[in-house]
């Protein structure tokens, strides 16, 4: 899906193109045209006509809401089932009719009233209540027109649902791994795999995220310890890397999806950590459980190879090294000095160093979620270090300075690097 930034950007990059003489004014227009062409799949008619249908269907419902308990049970069943026949059958000839978005939108209307229909029905004959049962219905329901009707909207009902799923069977499970999540999963992410549709691909890794996350069971369910934190930072760096190395190497689409959100829960875990060890009261050695050392035997192995893969190394190997550089910051928590002057500055300094490697990284590759990452990760982390300070004012000043100073020793470095790299021939020569 194209968004309005890349459309701009390009704009842009032809307006510059075309008055350097790289491309014509006709090839200019083609692309224009094109990209035009290709994010025109999402029309107004198809926007109005599901906007219109919802308000239809939030009247029938309102009306039988208002008459509901005079109503017959078996009337009752038999209006559940026609609305969702007369929905997908909307569908099948929208489909027909060559409107993949209506189509689309009424398959999705019709998963929905199967799955308000399932909670209506175990009501009226007084079912066991077992809702992550009923969610488990919903996502094989949704799976199923997902795949005969290609329907994406069914498709991210699906993965709310077998989450809901999940999540229901892991609580009453008192925190012990859901493995029935995959047998769901599975045929979901195979379904997504084939699909362009970016929420479809966001909500697919944000599931597979979901699912990791309840894997420390009762850690998460009896009190928080700081190995959950490390647990989260080595998903993130995780997700990052290997969302990279798609983007990079051209894997699936899906997979890409991954980088967002590895640096999104890179940013939010490191600053807990920068947090938590300048509070007098937090700052304590950390204990890992079994699953932080999992999730470092996938995460570690996951970046070396993304600065060692990628095709693209101007932001590859500057990301990898602040992968590994924030993975280092729970090694200064499982030490014996963590609460000290040492460790303190050991972590603001590892996560300002992996703030610094990340804006390298989206700066030289032109990658700018991974830029935007970097300059949010140092900026919280300058706010967090001014808020509680190491040590005293005197040491938060020298510490400033040194990194202050370090920065722009590298900057010139970089500016002399560059200079040298995109000389001209001749002068090179």
């Amino acid at each position: 899906m194209l968004t309005g930034s890349y459309r701009k950007r390009l704009e842009a990059d032809l307006i510059r193109w075309a008055e350097a003489g790289w491309v014509t004014p006709d090839g200019a227009g083609a692309i224009r045209r094109d990209v035009a062409r290709d994010h025109a799949g999402f029309r107004l008619p198809a926007l109005l006509g599901l906007f219109g249908g919802l308000l239809i269907a939030s009247s029938v419902a309102a009306f039988v809401a208002a008459n509901w308990e005079a109503i017959p049970r078996l009337v009752k069943l038999a209006m559940i089932l026609l609305a969702i026949v007369v929905a997908f059958a909307v569908a099948y000839r929208l489909q027909k009719a060559g409107s993949a978005a209506g189509s689309d939108a009424a398959t999705t209307c019709g998963v929905l009233i199967f799955g308000a229909g399932l909670a209506l029905v175990g009501q009226m004959y007084h079912l066991p209540e077992d809702w992550p049962g009923g969610a488990m219905l919903v996502a094989v329901g949704a799976l199923v027109a997902a795949l005969l009707m290609r329907s994406n909207g069914a498709l991210a009902i699906a993965f709310a649902a077998l989450c809901a799923w999940s999540g229901g069977r892991w609580d009453e499970a008192a925190g012990r791994m859901h493995y029935g999540f995959f047998a769901l999963y599975l045929p979901a992410l195979w379904i997504a795999l084939s699909r362009g549709n970016r929420l479809v691909h966001h909500l697919a890794v944000l599931a597979a995220a979901f699912w990791l996350g309840t894997v420390p069971g009762a850690w998460l369910l009896h009190s928080f310890d700081y190995g959950l934190l490390a647990y989260g930072l080595a998903m993130a760096a995780g997700f990052a890397a290997l969302g990279a190395l798609a983007l990079d190497r051209g894997w699936p689409a899906l997979l890409t999806a991954c980088l967002p959100w590895g640096l999104i829960g890179l940013v939010v875990m490191l600053n807990a950590e920068l947090a938590r060890i300048l509070d007098d009261h937090e700052a304590r050695a950390g204990h890992a459980f079994l699953f932080v050392f999992y999730a470092y035997a996938v995460a570690v192995p996951l970046s070396v190879g993304l600065g060692l893969a990628a095709r693209e190394r101007r932001f590859a190997w500057p990301l990898a090294a602040g992968l590994l550089l924030a993975l280092l910051v729970p090694v200064v928590f499982w030490s014996d000095r963590v609460a000290g002057m040492p460790g303190r500055v050991a972590v603001a300094s590892l996560i300002l160093l992996a703030a610094t490697a990340l804006v390298v990284a989206g700066a030289a590759g032109g990658m700018r979620r991974i830029l935007t990452a970097g300059s949010f990760l140092f900026g919280i982390a300058i706010l967090i270090l001014l808020w509680q300070t190491i040590g005293t004012l005197l040491d938060q000043s020298l510490f400033f300075l040194a990194a202050g100073a370090a920065l722009l020793a590298t900057a010139w470095g970089a500016r002399r690097l560059f200079a040298r790299l995109n000389a001209p021939a001749g002068e090179a020569a």
